[in-house]
């Protein structure tokens, strides 16, 4: 328990009075952490969970930087948050936004968007929910393959509240290939979404740089009391350099595909650095700059004969030696 300041003894409140208090309080001045536990005669801990509980409900809480203890506080003068009220097109938006999480099914993302629906539903008129069923059925997700999330709901939480409060997380994660996890006490970055895939990108303590952790990888995870700040040399650009999600150095990447997929090339953007040439016979030839040669010749290869890699050579080595080992699958076996 936090020493209390000599004087009257604080008046006890319930739950509700006290962050209807709490929030009035950071509307009228910045205030630490022992500030709020003080004055409300609580652990340092339950100001924590009302600080987490007051952020979860919308009102736009902010935390100081620099050195010193952090204060916490509200827009001066604040009095809540005003009424939304959504058009049938941004509900229809809303609807296809929650439709393509549907592998978040069982985690508290999945709950809160039900959460917002509900909210939203409770304050239409019955004109507008009877068209509710009209506005799901025009957009339908079609995502293969899928992971599923449910599992890892007690994860996810405590990595939203390290993203959310800026609060280092302990994982105890297993690596593909070992029978035993490993813990790893990280700063939570990014949660990044990759192909229907989750992954956290966090600076690891252990290994003093950034590592991404596979949501579905991790078997536990514990939130510390530890405050972080996001290191100066972060960038979420730096997660888009690569083709795919492991960083590598970005080098020259030139493909020449036939005239039987060039549309496809055209109406699609690979990666942000793309260029398109087109050529006289047709084909075309894709250039960008990119790093993550390994996932650069899985994608090269699902093209089949359409697809010629031209340079780097380590890419076209690394096509080659993967075609070599897959024909040797379907030599005629020997006796």
């Amino acid at each position: 328990m936090t020493p209390r300041r000599p004087g009257r003894r604080p008046k006890k409140y319930s739950q509700a009075e006290r962050l209807t208090r709490m929030t009035r309080t950071l509307a009228s001045r910045a205030c630490t952490v022992n500030d709020l536990a003080q004055e409300f005669d609580i652990t340092r801990r339950q100001v924590y969970r009302d600080i987490e509980r007051i952020q979860e409900e919308g009102h736009p809480l902010t935390q100081s930087d620099g050195e010193g203890e952090r204060t916490w506080q509200l827009p001066l003068g604040y009095r809540g948050l005003p009424p939304i009220t959504l058009s049938p097109y941004e509900l229809m938006s809303l609807y296809l936004a929650k439709s393509h999480m549907t592998y978040l099914a069982g985690t508290p993302f999945a709950d809160d968007l039900d959460g917002i629906v509900q909210k939203i539903q409770a304050g239409l008129p019955d004109k507008t929910v009877n068209h509710l069923e009209r506005i799901v059925q025009t957009s339908v997700p079609f995502q293969r393959p899928l992971r599923g999330y449910g599992k890892q709901k007690v994860v996810l939480d405590v990595l939203r509240k390290g993203l959310l409060f800026q609060r280092t997380v302990v994982l105890h994660h297993q690596a593909p290939k070992y029978d035993d996890t490993i813990s790893h006490r990280v700063d939570p970055y990014t949660l990044l979404l990759y192909q229907n895939g989750l992954y956290v990108m966090a600076y690891s303590h252990r290994a003093k740089d950034y590592r991404l952790f596979a949501i579905e990888r991790i078997h536990r995870a514990e939130l510390t009391d530890d405050a972080f700040v996001i290191r100066p040399d972060f960038s979420q650009k730096k997660l888009t350099e690569g083709f795919g999600i492991f960083g590598e150095a970005a080098r020259t990447i030139r493909i020449r595909f036939s005239q039987d997929v060039a549309h496809l090339l055209k109406e699609r953007q690979w990666h942000p650095t793309q260029t398109i040439k087109s050529l006289k016979t047709g084909d075309v030839v894709l250039t960008m700059q990119a790093g993550g040669l390994d996932e650069i010749t899985s994608w090269v290869l699902s093209w089949g004969e359409n697809a010629q890699v031209l340079e780097p050579p380590e890419l076209i080595e690394k096509v080659t030696t993967r075609l070599v080992a897959a024909q040797k699958q379907y030599a005629p076996k020997t006796r």
